[in-house]
C-alpha cells in the first residue's frame, strides 16, 4: 500500500508538469530569510523527474528567495489538492541554481517579459504603470532534491498518513494522522 501511495505522488507531480489547471502545479515555497522567518510564496512548478525526485521552479535572480537559498539550501514545498482533501509537503535541498539560457529561449515571450524589469522584485514603486523593462534578463532556474515526502489525506473512514525518507529508500512508514 506504501508504494502504491509513492507511486500515486509521484504521479501527480508528472501530470502537474503538464497540466495548466493540476491542483499540483502551483505550490506554496518556504524558504528561511535572513533573520531566520519562514518566508512562503506561491510558484509554478516546472519541470519534476520522478526518477531523481527533483522539482525545478524558475525566478527572478535578485528575488529574495535566492537570497534566502543561498544561505539557508533546505526548503519546503507545499502542494494542495481541494477536491480530494490531499496535502503533501516536502522537505527539499537546493540542488543547483543558475541562469540556464535554453530554457530561458524556450519559454513564451510574454514569460520571458517577466525576468526583465530594470528593477528587483519587491522594489517599491509609485505605480502598476512604472514597472520598466530592459533587454538583460535575470533568469534563473532553481532545482530542489526531495529528501522527504510527506502525504496527508482525509477520508472516510480513516485518514491517511504517510512518510517518505530518501535516506530510508523511500520505503515508506505510515503515521497517525
Amino acid at each position: 500500500m506504501l508504494n502504491d501511495i509513492f507511486t500515486q505522488i509521484k504521479d501527480q507531480w508528472v501530470r502537474a508538469k503538464h497540466q495548466k489547471k493540476h491542483p499540483f502545479r502551483y505550490v506554496t515555497l518556504t524558504t528561511v530569510a535572513s533573520d531566520c522567518t519562514p518566508e512562503s510564496r506561491t510558484v509554478v512548478l516546472r519541470d519534476f523527474d520522478a526518477s531523481q525526485l527533483t522539482f525545478t521552479i524558475y525566478t527572478d535572480a535578485r528575488s529574495r528567495k535566492v537570497k534566502a537559498l543561498q544561505k539557508h539550501p533546505v526548503v519546503q514545498l507545499l502542494f494542495y489538492d481541494h477536491k480530494r482533501l490531499w496535502q503533501i509537503t516536502v522537505t527539499a535541498r537546493l540542488k543547483r541554481m543558475g541562469a540556464s539560457p535554453t530554457i530561458y529561449k524556450q519559454l513564451p515571450p510574454p514569460s520571458r517579459k517577466d525576468y526583465t524589469t530594470t528593477a528587483a522584485p519587491g522594489t517599491p514603486i509609485d505605480h502598476p504603470d512604472h514597472v520598466h523593462y530592459k533587454d538583460e534578463n535575470h533568469f534563473y532556474a532553481l532545482f530542489f532534491e526531495a529528501e522527504k515526502v510527506e502525504s496527508l489525506r482525509l477520508k472516510r473512514p480513516h485518514h491517511l498518513r504517510a512518510v517518505f525518507q530518501r535516506n530510508d529508500d523511500w520505503k515508506g512508514q505510515f503515521l497517525t494522522p
